[in-house]
């Protein structure tokens, strides 16, 4: 869904979003920051699905597999390849 939709239909239903985060016990951003924020919170993922009544991959399918698992987030940070040793001060990296 888009984003826009997303909020609109919580807010036809529910109120405003911050009052829908209190009304969670959550921080009054906290519904706007999920759904701004890939990753914010898998929580809060799942309980803006919840109150719209859909499931969180039909509501996030960037963010969810079809199953209801979160798509990991995570960067790979290992080097593909070595830096050419022309490229490094008296062979160390500089």
């Amino acid at each position: 869904m888009h984003v826009e939709d997303i909020k609109a239909e919580l807010r036809k239903r529910y109120g405003s979003l911050a009052s829908i985060s209190r009304q969670l016990g959550l921080n009054p951003n906290a519904i706007s920051a999920a759904i701004h924020r890939p990753g914010n919170s898998i929580r809060t993922e799942r309980r803006i699905a919840e109150l719209i009544g859909k499931t969180p991959h039909q509501v996030f399918p960037d963010r969810f597999h079809a199953d209801g698992t979160p798509i990991p987030r995570a960067v790979i940070r290992t080097p593909i390849s070595r830096v050419p040793d022309r490229l490094r001060a008296n062979g160390a990296m500089a």
